[in-house]
């Protein structure tokens, strides 16, 4: 028998196109007015600009030459330590969604409780668009990085003091 409990092997290739639901978008647009999209490619980006490569230099150096950007991040799964490490890094502002069913890991342990400033837990399961079915199997949660928390969506928002 397979074992069905939470090994951490979730994080694979095969999730890593998975598109944020348009709905969701909609209302985190409405308040953060996003402008960049961090792990996108022509067929899934959510902002007019978007990056297939965000580990890539020359769109890392983009990014710091226009601190005003307010950056979206749905990473691919497969990559998201480096993923994170890149927003933390980059970011001056934005707003990431991740899975939130393993914080003992090292993405969450090592970068992304380190370096947010809250982490937003929606009641009930987000739905991703390009996956079958209704909603994930697992929780997921938006993480804030110099913006004001989420306005108008159910759920928990954990403050973190990063000192």
């Amino acid at each position: 028998m397979k074992n069905k409990g939470n090994d951490g092997t979730g994080n694979i290739p095969e999730r890593d196109l998975w598109e944020t639901n348009q709905k969701l978008w909609d209302g985190l647009d409405k308040q953060y007015n996003f402008t960049f999209d961090c792990c996108a490619n022509n067929k899934n980006n959510k902002c007019y600009l978007f990056a297939s490569d965000f580990g890539n230099p020359l769109i890392q150096k983009h990014i710091l030459l226009v601190p005003q950007l307010m950056l979206w991040m749905n990473p691919p799964f497969s990559k998201a330590y480096e993923m994170f490490k890149h927003f933390f890094n980059m970011c001056g502002k934005g707003i990431a969604i991740y899975r939130c069913d393993n914080m003992e890991t090292k993405v969450w342990q090592e970068i992304i409780l380190k370096n947010a400033d809250w982490v937003f837990i929606p009641k009930g399961r987000i739905c991703y668009e390009g996956m079958p079915g209704k909603g994930s199997r697992f929780p997921s949660a938006l993480i804030g990085k110099n913006v004001e928390p989420i306005k108008n969506m159910e759920g928990v928002t954990l403050f973190l003091k990063n000192e």
